[in-house]
């Protein structure tokens, strides 16, 4: 028997629909929502096309709903936008009880939203979730840390002396034209009476 498991996640971006909270007869309560996952380009107007997800809420995303609770009060339909973690997603069959479509089967995404990093309602401030937070912090930290080493690196590194403006060769110096040569890749030109002046 293999214990082998693989692991199902997608991550995206979705508006929030249908939030409720489950109260079966049995069991737990649990919050149940539909996302209307964003993807791909917006067209000309501005819309975007969405694929929904049926999902339950659980893990860390649970703490992250129950904030956003208060918003769906009597009925009300709030924007809300979230990053959104969702597992074990599949595809399930199901029969139209009502409707124009009644009796014929339909299917719909299934998923369980363990995680939200980040939500935003009606447009205002985005609220993000401790560990988001943390790993903000953190990344923050780390940036910080690397620029220091650098101001510490350039601090550290010796600065290179200021050639001086004139410079006079002795002509019976043994060395005079190795000399000579390298004040003319320094950038000095010669002034005449064995006098050199920088130009560059």
């Amino acid at each position: 028997m293999s214990d082998q498991y693989y692991d199902l996640t997608t991550t995206g971006v979705a508006y929030v629909n249908r939030f409720r909270k489950v109260k079966p007869e049995q069991g737990n309560p649990y919050y149940s929502v539909t996302l209307a996952a964003m993807r791909g380009k917006a067209n000309n107007e501005g819309h975007i096309q969405k694929t929904y997800i049926d999902c339950n809420v659980l893990g860390n995303a649970v703490e992250m709903i129950q904030q956003l609770e208060s918003f769906f009060k009597d009925g009300a339909e709030p924007k809300v936008m979230i990053k959104f973690v969702v597992g074990d997603l599949e595809q399930r069959a199901f029969v139209y009880k009502s409707g124009d479509r009644k009796g014929h089967t339909g299917s719909s995404l299934k998923g369980r939203l363990f995680d939200i990093k980040w939500y935003k309602v009606n447009g205002d401030t985005t609220v993000y979730s401790a560990a988001e937070t943390e790993r903000h912090q953190q990344a923050n930290d780390a940036d910080d840390h690397s620029e220091d080493e650098e101001k510490s690196e350039a601090e550290d590194k010796p600065s290179t002396p200021s050639l001086p403006q004139e410079v006079k060769l002795v002509s019976d110096d043994p060395y005079y034209e190795e000399r000579e040569n390298q004040l003319i890749e320094q950038g000095y030109a010669y002034q005449g009476a064995s006098m050199w002046r920088l130009t560059a």
